[in-house]
């Protein structure tokens, strides 16, 4: 079995913010201004430059990289307690990516003034950024790794587990139901491989009775089997 911790899934569970002494976790929270988004609203556009950093408070939100053909492919799922544009803040450069509301979402604004201002008075915020910079890094390592070294059968099944044990909805019967909006389209992206060959794989574990779709939703039927096809 995979240490699940150490791969990288479509969702994080990363929130340097809450790993920080709470006297200047109230510093954060009191700089913050609350912001709601509709499902398809754009928080930040590639080429902008960030007003701030964000801190998911609910709902889910997509990062997506914007391509010449007008096609936005699908880079990872910001979740509640997740952070995000800190890197263009520290890199004083324009956002590289496009964040869009995948949901009904809250997020909360921390300006760019009071990032800094915070970041210089605690140096507990650039020692957590560092961290948290650390292990994107890894991630980006592993997710190479992976591709190499695992069957595409392997990532698929990994990609639901991780959506599963991160937002999935247990039901009385034993699945488990996914309810954000995610196509095959969005699961090739995101793997770096052809629309044909997700469907190839998903319908492969759905004929194992381990995952279906139902009215727009995924359904993992047996979280256990799902999790063994992984290796």
């Amino acid at each position: 079995m995979p240490d699940w911790s150490s791969l990288p899934g479509v969702l994080s569970t990363e929130n340097w913010i809450a790993a920080l002494p709470d006297v200047v976790q109230r510093e954060i929270r009191e700089a913050m201004i609350t912001r709601e988004l509709a499902p398809g609203e754009v928080l930040t556009e590639a080429g902008a430059l960030p007003e701030g950093f964000y801190q998911v408070e609910a709902g889910y939100l997509r990062l997506v990289a914007d391509q010449a053909d007008g096609r936005q492919i699908l880079i990872l799922i910001y979740r509640p307690g997740n952070c995000m544009a800190e890197s263009t803040l520290v890199a004083d450069r324009t956002s590289n990516h496009t964040t869009i509301a995948l949901t009904d979402a809250r997020v909360r604004l921390v300006s760019r003034d009071d990032f800094w201002r915070l970041y210089r008075r605690h140096p507990e915020i650039p020692e957590a950024l560092c961290r948290k910079f650390a292990r994107n890094i890894s991630r980006l390592l592993a997710r190479r790794e992976l591709t190499t070294t695992r069957r595409l059968r392997e990532m698929v099944a990994f990609v639901f587990c991780n959506l599963a044990e991160e937002c999935g909805r247990p039901e009385p019967d034993g699945s488990i139901v996914i309810e954000l909006p995610l196509t095959q389209n969005d699961l090739a992206d995101h793997l770096g491989v052809t629309r044909q060959a997700v469907q190839r794989e998903v319908g492969g574990l759905t004929k194992l009775g381990v995952l279906t779709k139902r009215e727009g939703h995924w359904r993992i039927l047996d979280a256990a089997a799902l999790r063994r096809s992984v290796g």
